[in-house]
């Protein structure tokens, strides 16, 4: 059986899969009894041309050449961005065609329209690369795990930063040497906001409430915090108190309440997610019946992200049904209003009376302190206070701290960080 595609996109990933459906043809040949053939490759930047002459492949700067061609059976957009990719997508199913995506940001703000549309059409949407790259996320939630009820995700979902807070850690450096590492070895883009800031992260995570939940958040009300205030500090005091800082995705539900957000956060040394390394992904999650999962892997990249786009194209290809949840009507709970333990770090003055402000600030607002340590004394001088609190309430901990900064003892704006003892 033959299968047509067409691919927009022609950067790193939409290379690699060229290459890899060249390379790998007779294994998918094989396993699966499918030939598939590359119709149409298109790209705005002219000189790919060169590229797809290497192997016989058309070559267009025009999208809709490959949209309205009705011999292609399957469009793989691999472009990113929410636009064009949005409209190539949408007249794509349209024209009745399936489509294969890695876009997590197109997914994270449009999944709702573009899912009901491939319904309305009787179309398939494949977006397995669209989260943790080559780790089969995607299709082990929607079909291994069909009869379980999923109630917590917690995820390491970027690998830029996962490598960055690795290597703060490791070598004891500082966030911006270790960007400029990252960016050296190809892992950071030199623009690295989307990365920093939590929003890549946010994107896979929305794409995850769909899947496992049912419900497509608004992608710019769920909360978000980036890596970009985490200082070396905190990497080496958190390791003291036997904990590691990891950007973790988090979402549970109870429920008709999700409590979905992404922020770094304090996690056990012993648990699976503080050893992930390097610029891996990891997703832990708490199932019933099948408890306890965690799925681990090389989670970006050409290689790693074209192996499950091409595991879509031919899921696809094999009459593979698309993974369409039932929408629930979910609350999403607001960030003022869940409760955490919590990591606070001060800047204060080493003079008597400090603790006693702080504190009093504290237990005010019923927030119970579980440990004080000291760090650094010298008389006089400014130096780091680090506390760890019990549980308590994210507004009262908020308000605590503008109380606390506002203190003449304080030098700098104090660091909180959340803990999950997972």
């Amino acid at each position: 059986m033959v299968k047509r595609i067409g691919i927009i996109g022609l950067g790193n990933v939409g290379e690699t899969v060229v290459r890899s459906l060249k390379k790998y043809s007779q294994i998918i040949s094989h396993r699966s009894f499918l030939k598939i053939e590359i119709k149409w490759v298109c790209d705005l930047k002219k000189n790919k041309k060169k590229f797809a002459s290497q192997f016989s492949i058309p070559f267009t700067t025009d999208a809709f050449s490959l949209i309205n061609d009705p011999q292609i059976d399957i469009i793989v957009e691999l472009i990113g961005g929410t636009e064009p990719a949005y409209t190539f997508i949408k007249e794509s199913l349209k024209k009745g065609k399936n489509v294969v995506t890695a876009n997590k940001a197109l997914l994270a703000e449009h999944g709702r329209e573009i899912f009901h549309l491939a319904q309305k059409y009787n179309k398939c949407i494949g977006f397995e690369a669209s989260v943790c790259g080559a780790i089969p996320l995607i299709r082990s939630i929607s079909e291994g795990l069909i009869c379980c009820k999923i109630n917590k995700i917690y995820g390491i979902l970027n690998g830029t930063t996962n490598y960055i807070l690795y290597r703060m850690g490791k070598g004891k450096i500082d966030l911006d040497s270790a960007l400029k590492e990252a960016q050296n070895k190809g892992l950071a883009e030199k623009v690295p906001y989307l990365d920093i800031e939590g929003i890549d992260a946010l994107h896979k995570l929305c794409i995850l409430s769909y899947l496992c939940f049912g419900a497509w958040p608004s992608f710019k009300s769920v909360y978000r915090q980036g890596i970009s205030k985490i200082s070396l500090l905190d990497i080496v005091y958190a390791e003291e108190l036997n904990y590691r800082i990891k950007l973790l995705a988090i979402a549970k539900k109870e429920k008709n309440t999700v409590d979905l957000r992404v922020h770094p956060t304090l996690i056990p040394l012993e648990h699976p997610l503080s050893g992930v390394s390097s610029s891996y992904n990891a997703v832990y999650l708490d199932t019933q019946p099948a408890g306890q999962l965690l799925f681990y892997g090389e989670g970006a990249g050409g290689v790693p992200t074209s192996s499950s786009v091409i595991s879509d194209i031919v899921g696809i290809a094999l009459n593979d049904k698309s993974v369409f949840r039932k929408e629930k009507k979910l609350d999403f709970k607001d960030i003022k209003k869940i409760r955490s333990r919590y990591y606070i770090r001060f800047i204060a003055q080493d003079m008597p009376g400090v603790l006693a402000k702080t504190s009093k600030i504290l237990a005010s607002l019923d927030i119970s302190i579980a440990s004080v340590t000291q760090k650094e004394r010298k008389e006089g001088k400014f130096v780091p206070i680090v506390m760890l609190t019990h549980e308590a309430k994210e507004e009262a901990i908020q308000k605590a701290i503008a109380q606390i900064d506002k203190l003449p003892v304080i030098k700098s704006p104090s660091q909180i960080i959340r803990i999950e003892d997972l």
